[in-house]
């Protein structure tokens, strides 16, 4: 017989630990703006992601797009021209993530918005 605390327990700590690998790929800075941008429009270009994303070193900006690359997110496109023409793109798989983003802005917005608080001002 099968202990059914034990099955849902390693299906719950198999769940955290995919979720925990998932963050460490998106808990990265930039790595969510980066995708988030993505979303956006069909390629993006090296330096366009500059002007997007004020702040970004070249270097760190590289490291990110080859980590979310290797993660299957990302896919590059390198053109054979000089100067080369490099262009990134959401892979299917990343293509998911739109409603993900979707739904974290419309909580952000209700997040942001003027809190209700629940003390009452008195009145002299």
């Amino acid at each position: 017989m099968v202990n059914q605390h034990f099955v849902a327990t390693e299906t719950e700590d198999e769940t955290a630990s995919e979720i925990a690998n998932v963050w460490d790929v998106l808990g990265r800075r930039w790595s969510m703006l980066i995708l988030k941008n993505l979303c956006t429009k069909e390629v993006i270009r090296f330096n366009e992601f500059k002007k997007l994303l004020p702040g970004i070193s070249s270097t760190v900006l590289a490291d990110r797009l080859l980590e979310l690359e290797r993660e299957g997110l990302v896919s590059k496109k390198i053109y054979p021209e000089i100067p080369p023409k490099v262009e990134y793109r959401l892979t299917l798989r990343a293509k998911e993530l739109r409603v993900i983003f979707k739904e974290l802005g419309t909580w952000a917005s209700r997040w942001k918005s003027p809190r209700i608080t629940t003390k009452t001002k008195i009145h002299n």
